[in-house]
């Protein structure tokens, strides 16, 4: 039997939620079935976030996920066209690159703005529906301001520095927070008052956030209102032209400045196809997402028309997913039927929708998940947990730290969660004598146990791997050491910078150790030397367990290990070589130092140090300059990295791969 052909057309929300879980139900039978997706970019985007990039909140990368990011690892082959027509009858997708058959087809092309044919609003106003739309946004309000910064006259700069959003639901709202933020550092860096302007959000019903309950859309209300938007209810507008628009009482707003937000219908191509139509362009699908015209065709996210109880299902970010996956439960259920295969017959779609999450520019938000209504920060906290949680789903780990970065991390203006405290960063040169003084601290600790036969005395006696007999005289020879240091601090400042685990005072201090030494010695129990005053009085009892368990049979192996490992952190440090892991390794073994009551205060600090460079203070006069972008890159082209989304930054592709996945594409293509 020939490969099963699965066709998705779309790779947003629906259309890469369900092309994952596909990929789930058949990565064991890639010889029986193959998955592509077919999309206009080389992108998903996160349309939910696109006021970000508008208000200037973000970069436009942020709200960007690369399909190589999402599906490199995985079977699913994504090819990037523009599809022009389908032909349902001979199964095939038509685009302006290729000619692509289908056995089973998800048609998920979303949604676009509509104007709902009111005269002015196509020509003149701004939409928000794709990342070009909301850069475009971005651009314009720069200029405008510029614009207006060098107007005289004030009744033209008024029309300027009048900014209107039309639509109270949830993307007009966010747009609206997100100018609350901007505009006033815009107008401060062109020595604007930000008095002069006006921010109006309109909305031709009596509420905005209808989705909502009362409380949080109260609250959202209020905080907008104290950041001096004024909202414009019942505010239906009738026409629009370059100079403003007209509401349905008469009304005349002059700017130049009008954002269309009041919602949206079905793709023009979707809404072309010679399917069953629903209603405002979107296509009627019955309880398991498929077309009522094709039983292999099925439809998924904001271009379709399913009631349900009574009503459409809404146009938004869950909505999406989970239509998507019940598409791709059909699909999987169809292709097993005819493969022979056991399969679970497929449940009618019944939506869980969680609640909704509106932020109001980068530090506020009102919620209402699960029953709970929350707003300020908890709320605004929830909405990046779940936008992580959703990364996390898509690609990973590395998506949610991405993400984290963008919208936490790297934030301009202290417009995100925690303001602006962790944008200001020192620059990687100034840690280059921290790192190399970090380094020398480990080689003397290395050379210093190498002096003291550590590479030699083959018994392992020079670090404490013993019983609990060897456990209390330890304790002893900590306690006889912190008693000598009440009595000789002359001696314990002489020696203030103290090494980690090989120190040793001088003076009555070395002459209490070696007698303490001596003594384990001589009870045949091997104890390490100790410096004081240790910050634990004993050990642990995890480190007591990892002695007696793993340790204790091989006390040389383990002796030897330490030695390099402080050796090979100091030349890495030095060097500027692998800074990162040999920052972690030092982080590792100053912990074991300290819970194994070896260490004094001054192991917090090489602790303290390691954690920053392993920020890659290598990059900045050291060998990582070089070393680090070729492992990255060799790293990037592992199947492994690809599987578990590991990548750094994005993934790479060696010659090989990427024959087979050119084979893989033009596979998918008559």
């Amino acid at each position: 039997m020939e490969k099963k052909r699965v066709v998705i057309l779309g790779g947003g929300y629906a259309g890469v939620h369900a092309a994952k879980k596909l990929h789930k139900a058949f990565k064991r039978m890639q010889d029986k079935v193959e998955i592509t997706l077919i999309d206009r970019h080389r992108e998903h985007i996160l349309m939910t976030e696109l006021h970000e990039v508008a208000g200037n909140r973000v970069d436009e990368d942020s709200v960007k996920i690369s399909f190589d990011r999402i599906f490199s690892g995985k079977m699913v082959t994504v090819i990037k066209d523009d599809i022009t027509s389908i032909d349902f009858e001979t199964q095939v997708l038509t685009g302006k690159v290729g000619q692509y058959p289908y056995d089973q087809l998800l048609i998920s092309t979303g949604a676009e703005a509509t104007d709902f044919n009111i005269p002015g609003v196509k020509e003149h106003a701004f939409f928000l529906w794709s990342i070009e739309d909301a850069i475009r946004i971005r651009y314009h309000i720069k200029a405008i301001v510029k614009e207006a910064a060098r107007e005289f006259d004030p009744v033209k700069r008024a029309q300027l520095l009048t900014f209107v959003v039309a639509g109270g639901g949830f993307t007009g709202v966010e747009l609206v927070g997100e100018l609350t933020e901007w505009l006033p550092t815009l107008c401060k860096e062109h020595g604007l008052d930000y008095n002069e302007v006006k921010l109006i959000n309109v909305e031709a019903l009596g509420s905005i956030l209808n989705m909502l309950p009362e409380g949080p859309r109260k609250k959202a209300e209020d905080y907008l209102k104290k950041q001096g938007v004024e909202i414009r209810l019942n505010s239906l507008i009738v026409n629009a032209d370059s100079e403003g628009f007209t509401i349905k009482d008469g009304t005349v707003i002059k700017t130049k400045t009008l954002v269309w937000t009041c919602g949206i219908r079905g793709t023009q191509f979707c809404s072309a196809l010679p399917l069953t139509d629903g209603k405002v362009g979107r296509k009627r699908v019955n309880e398991f997402m498929q077309s009522p015209d094709y039983d292999n065709v099925y439809l998924a996210g904001d271009g379709i028309w399913f009631m349900e109880d009574g009503k459409p299902l809404p146009q938004i970010v869950e909505a999406a997913e989970q239509t998507g996956a019940k598409a791709a439960e059909g699909i999987i259920n169809s292709i097993r039927k005819e493969f022979g295969l056991k399969t679970k017959a497929v449940a009618p779609f019944k939506s869980k929708f969680h609640g909704y999450m509106v932020s109001l520019g980068g530090r506020y938000a009102v919620s209402y998940n699960m029953g709970i209504a929350l707003s300020g920060f908890f709320a605004q906290a929830i909405k990046h947990m779940i936008n992580m949680y959703y990364q996390f789903g898509v690609c990973g780990v590395n998506g949610v730290w991405r993400y984290f970065k963008h919208e936490i991390l790297e934030i301009e203006d202290r417009r995100s969660l925690i303001g602006g405290l962790a944008k200001f960063k020192v620059p990687s040169y100034w840690t280059t004598f921290l790192r190399m003084f970090l380094g020398v601290m480990w080689l003397i600790e290395g050379i210093n146990k190498i002096v003291e036969g550590w590479l030699t005395d083959t018994t392992g006696s020079k670090v404490y791997w013993g019983s609990a007999a060897g456990t209390d005289a330890v304790a002893a020879a900590s306690s006889a050491v912190a008693a000598t240091t009440t009595v000789a601090p002359a001696a314990a400042d002489a020696v203030g910078s103290v090494s980690v685990a090989s120190a040793s005072y001088v003076g009555p201090v070395v002459e209490t150790v070696a007698s303490a030494s001596q003594a384990v010695a001589e009870t045949g129990e091997a104890v390490v030397q100790q410096f004081a005053p240790p910050l634990l009085s004993e050990p642990l009892g995890i480190f007591t367990w990892m002695n007696e368990t793993f340790v204790a049979a091989a006390p040389y192996f383990f002796q030897i290990v330490i030695v390099l490992a402080e050796v090979g952190i100091g030349l890495c440090l030095v060097g500027g070589l692998f800074t990162a892991p040999a920052a972690v390794i030092s982080l590792g073994l100053s912990l074991m130092f300290l819970i194994g009551a070896m260490a004094g205060k001054e192991i917090l600090w090489f602790m303290a140090v390691s954690i920053i460079m392993i920020g890659g203070a290598g990059r900045a006069f050291g060998l990582d300059y070089w070393v680090m972008p070729w492992i990255k890159k060799t790293w990037n082209k592992t199947l492994l990295a690809k599987k578990t989304y590991l990548y750094l930054d994005e993934p790479e592709f060696t010659k090989k791969q990427k024959e087979k996945r050119n084979a893989r594409r033009k596979g998918a293509s008559k």
